[in-house]
């Protein structure tokens, strides 16, 4: 199996932690998996950007056009790095929108892309939470079970990995991110 996500948000959004989690499940899971980091600004709401490789590759880093599946914890970030996102790949959107330009969709219908949207930040922010919308993305994700990115297999790395005294909340968030991608 090879996969190739691409993470991508700005600093203080959990990018990181979303990024590790994804890589933790695949090890847990007994497959090969990388990442990279690449942020700049991140303390003062730069960009930042993971690349989680799942499967052997020889290179972590992620080329135009080839990632299967980009998660935005920023609606600008996604557009951002679009360019990364392969023909027929999968995009997550982090955002209050219920939908995306028209030009925006004709593009990712032309290039064959799924995409979902979802509110992360209001999931977050209902649950007392703000801190954790990249739950709500992961368990968005989750729902589509990519490899070994299954609700239950994510769930279990996020309790292995959040601190206990955040863990319910977080598993909340998480929770309601995939019954979002459910019942979109």
């Amino acid at each position: 199996m090879k996969l190739e996500i691409l993470c991508a948000g700005i600093g203080g959004r959990g990018v990181l932690l979303a990024s590790t989690i994804l890589i933790e499940t695949a090890i847990a899971a007994g497959l090969k998996a990388s990442a990279s980091d690449e942020y700049g600004m991140s303390q003062r709401g730069g960009s930042v950007v993971s690349l989680v490789k799942v499967g052997d590759f020889r290179s972590p880093l992620i080329g135009r056009e080839n990632a299967d599946v980009l998660i935005s914890f920023e609606e600008s970030e996604f557009y951002r790095n679009l360019m990364f996102l392969k023909r027929g790949g999968m995009a997550i959107v982090n955002t209050q929108k219920k939908t995306l330009p028209d030009s925006v969709i004709g593009l990712l219908a032309e290039r064959e892309t799924r995409y979902g949207l979802l509110d992360a930040d209001g999931i977050a922010k209902g649950k007392g939470m703000i801190q954790s919308a990249n739950m709500a993305v992961l368990g968005f994700f989750s729902h589509f079970s990519m490899g070994p990115y299954t609700q239950e297999n994510v769930g279990k790395t996020i309790q292995a990995r959040v601190p206990k005294r955040f863990l319910e909340k977080n598993l909340e968030v998480f929770r309601e991110g995939y019954e979002t991608a459910k019942n979109p």
